[in-house]
């Protein structure tokens, strides 16, 4: 049967019309064909995963090894498994399924794992078991970067960002509500109690067990005591952070005015409150998580912390609770290994400013750079070409304000919009990641190391091919 093609009001023969055509590769699905035996000659010299895998041959994984008793069956070599991990991590595969997967549909990972496919429930409970022992390569793999010359230290960048905790937000409830659901629950109780002990009870209950209905609510009530608790220790944390500083500001004031012999100005600050807000939450799937403010409106989060230098590596990390950025500074600094080499500068946002950030880090021999207002859009240009003038010291808001008013401080203070934020960046928009697989902040800060290991792999291979 000869198959035509329409051209114009005319059919023509399809094997005519294609010989005045030009040719076409396709796709020829019944050509037999073998891969090359040796698997090393299935990937180009320089690729990501033989980076890792080289990286990972380095590392002392002794501390896994000796956790395996020799019984069973036979297990995959631990550093096939983290190797694995690495790579995922590096590339934004992180489910374990979608890593069993990629061991028979991705090359990369076929060279990994030299053709063997572990399956996700291995590789789950591996990362599972061995976190706390992996978080401990963070450091490690920065520390094999400075050897081959592609870690350099100085300046860092300190930022946060906001990643979804593995919990919804619609599974917090407050405390206002906590005490409503309370007071109904013992009402409840009050009156199944009432019911089990009338004489007609078995007409009553012959459409309501009461014993499960008691069961039921008591156990509510009970994990509504238990939320009450945790967010009354909550507050009881809060108020004595607040305190000191109501304190320290009231201590201000009065010395002030024993000097001027005047009332300060502005407003008297106000003493804070020990009881727990109407508002303070409690997730019942992740009681550690807590809500944030993310762009769009509120999420349950955790604070993920960087601290990136000038080569955007990430060099210190950390997750925890916490939604607000002014007590992370010197934490940020901490997280930071000292094997690396000395910090010269700490640059931060403005929610990092505070008196006792700028007086700790200079104390630590750090200049620090943190704003202390949300700076402008496109005022660059402006300070560079018309700097202020340095008048002196005077209160810690106008020293801070003065030194990046100055020529170089403005210039130091830009350099954090070109690495920590792009840092973030990338890992959110193109390694994926936007939510954490694990619960707890324990877990969630070493599923953090995890993440900013995996992208410093892929740095510094980069770093490696200039």
């Amino acid at each position: 049967m000869v198959a035509y093609e329409p051209v114009g009001l005319c059919l023509i023969p399809l094997n005519i019309y294609l010989k005045g055509m030009k040719g076409f590769q396709g796709a020829n699905r019944n050509q037999i064909s073998l891969l090359p035996h040796d698997i090393n000659s299935w990937l180009p010299e320089r690729h990501l995963a033989r980076f890792v895998v080289e990286i990972t041959d380095r590392l002392d994984l002794t501390s896994i090894y000796k956790k395996y008793q020799g019984k069973g069956s036979m297990p995959y070599d631990p550093r096939l498994l983290v190797s694995l991990l690495f790579y995922g991590y590096s590339t934004g595969v992180y489910s374990s399924r979608k890593i069993e997967a990629a061991t028979y549909d991705s090359v990369a990972f076929r060279f990994i794992s030299g053709n063997q496919h572990p399956d996700h429930d291995t590789i789950c409970t591996f990362r599972q078991r061995f976190l706390p022992q992996i978080q401990v390569f963070f450091k490690e793999i920065l520390l094999i970067g400075k050897e081959l010359g592609l870690l350099k230290m100085g300046r860092i960048h300190i930022d946060g960002t906001k990643i979804q905790a593995n919990a919804s937000r619609h599974k917090a409830m407050s405390y206002e509500h906590m005490l409503k659901l309370e007071k109904q629950l013992e009402e409840e109780i009050a009156r199944l109690m009432e019911l089990a002990s009338a004489q007609d009870q078995k007409e009553a209950t012959q459409e309501l067990d009461i014993p499960e209905e008691l069961g039921r609510r008591k156990e509510r009530l009970e994990r509504i005591n238990e939320a009450k608790k945790v967010v009354e220790s909550r507050a009881a944390e809060r108020y004595k952070k607040e305190k000191e500083e109501y304190d320290q500001k009231m201590a201000a004031r009065k010395e002030k005015q024993q000097k001027t012999g005047k009332n300060p100005q502005g407003k008297e600050p106000q003493a804070p409150d020990a009881s727990p807000g109407m508002t303070d939450q409690y997730n019942f799937s992740d009681p550690e998580s807590r809500i944030m403010k993310v762009s769009g409106g509120f999420n349950q989060c955790y604070n993920a912390q960087a601290a990136v230098n000038a080569d955007m590596l990430i060099v210190g990390c950390y997750s925890n609770p916490h939604p607000n950025d002014k007590q992370e500074l010197l934490p940020a600094i901490a997280s930071v290994p000292g094997e690396l080499g000395a910090i010269t500068h700490a640059v931060a946002d403005t929610g990092y400013f505070s008196a006792e950030n700028m007086v700790k880090s200079i104390e630590m021999g750090i200049d620090p750079f943190i704003a202390v207002k949300r700076e402008n859009h496109n005022s660059f240009l402006e300070r560079h070409l018309n700097p202020k003038t340095v008048m002196g010291p005077g209160t810690p808001v106008q020293t801070m304000q003065q030194k990046l008013d100055s020529k170089e401080g403005a210039a130091i203070y830009k350099m954090r919009k070109q690495t920590v934020e792009p840092v973030f960046g990338i890992i959110k928009e193109v390694l994926g990641f936007r939510r954490f697989l694990l619960r707890g902040e324990q877990n969630t800060d070493a599923e953090w190391g995890l993440v900013c290991l995996g992208y410093n792999l892929k740095r510094l291979f980069s770093l490696s091919m200039n």
